[in-house]
């Protein structure tokens, strides 16, 4: 049980604990609880670039042509769930390297080798293997290293699923506004169960 003063001090210290106050300190914290990024309500993660992801989308919706809003809502849900299947193709990339790599070092040994590595080699600085193996290291801990390749499929198979029904919701959509030209929405007898 805690004491009153204990208590006291908790509360004063809870008042004076307001977070970040800066939009760049709330930015930071947002990512806090990220794992994987497989399920983020965000598209593009903190380890992904917007201007690829950007350069991603504009392709796909050239591509696309979307005309009516339906059509532009359906063609932003493909962008989305391609853009998360080239993560998953990612993460289990690096997920199979972070588990063949041998184990973390200590700070200590980092020091160590980082010294021995610019004793032997003053011009080159040493690689940081361990930030690019960041997703698959985040995955491993995730999933408690608990079949984390038999899940990440799980996770791409789901994507892959949602990404081919949009894609035929697409594609109906397109055929049944060229079998009733000027129709803005299509016959109810055409639309389809999607309830799986």
């Amino acid at each position: 049980m805690l004491s009153e003063s204990k208590i006291l001090a908790n509360q004063r210290n809870a008042r004076e604990s307001t977070g970040p106050r800066t939009a760049q300190g709330k930015a930071a914290i947002s990512q806090n609880a990220l794992k994987h990024g497989l399920t983020s309500r965000q598209t593009v993660i903190f380890s992904e670039s917007q201007a690829e992801f950007d350069s991603f989308r504009d392709q796909f919706l050239a591509e696309l042509a979307p005309a009516s809003p339906m059509e532009s809502m359906l063609a932003e849900r493909i962008v989305i769930l391609s853009w998360r299947l080239k993560r998953i193709c990612r993460i289990q990339n690096q997920t199979i390297d972070a588990l063949n790599a041998p184990k973390p070092l200590s700070p200590l040994e980092k020091l160590t080798q980082s010294l021995i590595h610019k004793a032997q080699n003053p011009q080159d600085s040493p690689s940081e293997s361990a930030s690019a193996l960041a997703l698959g290291r985040m995955a491993i801990k995730d999933f408690s290293n608990a079949r984390v390749l038999d899940r990440l499929l799980m996770y791409e198979r789901r994507l892959e699923h949602s990404l081919y029904k949009t894609i035929l919701e697409l594609q109906r959509l397109n055929i049944v506004k060229r079998l009733n030209p000027g129709s803005e929405l299509p016959p109810k007898h055409y639309l389809l169960n999607t309830n799986d």
